[in-house]
């Protein structure tokens, strides 16, 4: 992966020779490439489709994700830290906020050779007034143990104002993030 990702996304999974899979819940949101085999998404008992070459962007702060198919799957999963995905999905922030629980269709013919300067492409630079990602880098790293005050700094912006923008870029409020990212480990 290239070093101008690491400070938004996780990691790539590879999801192959097998039929099933559940993508655990990381604190963050995933983008799912399907490579090949047609399959579903379960969310909370709703089925949503995946066409071959399809991806989606799914909230996985929460809930599990099972896919199911016929023939061994062949996907990548794109892990998000936290907020990572709304720099390279803002677009698409607003209507997962409503709908958080529903996959996102976003694009198709992701190639895998191709991925790294496809989000590079992607990327667009953030217009908020504090670096959102050091905030969340500070909760990984803390956990429900932070400090408000160091919080504070960081985002340089009345409390209010921080809580709002934190639930927008991560579908949570920063408490309920830093609790989340206690019972990851």
């Amino acid at each position: 992966m290239d070093k101008k990702l690491k400070k938004y996304i996780e990691r790539y999974d590879h999801i192959q020779d097998c039929a099933n899979h559940e993508l655990k819940p990381n604190g963050g949101m995933i983008v799912l490439i399907n490579q090949e085999t047609e399959c579903e998404i379960v969310i909370e008992n709703s089925v949503y489709a995946l066409d071959s070459f399809q991806a989606v962007l799914i909230n996985a702060y929460e809930v599990s994700v099972d896919i199911q198919a016929d023939k061994a799957l062949n996907l990548i999963a794109i892990r998000f830290k936290g907020a990572g995905a709304s720099f390279f999905y803002e677009g698409e922030m607003e209507q997962l906020m409503q709908m958080p629980k529903a996959p996102i269709f976003i694009e198709k013919n992701i190639l895998e050779n191709r991925l790294d300067s496809y989000l590079k492409n992607r990327l667009t630079a953030s217009q908020l007034p504090f670096n959102i990602m050091k905030i969340i880098d500070l909760l990984d790293t803390q956990g429900s143990d932070y400090k408000i005050d160091e919080v504070m700094a960081i985002a340089n912006i009345p409390r209010k104002i921080l809580d709002k923008i934190f639930n927008l870029r991560t579908g949570l409020s920063f408490k309920a993030y830093a609790s989340l990212r206690k019972f990851d480990d």
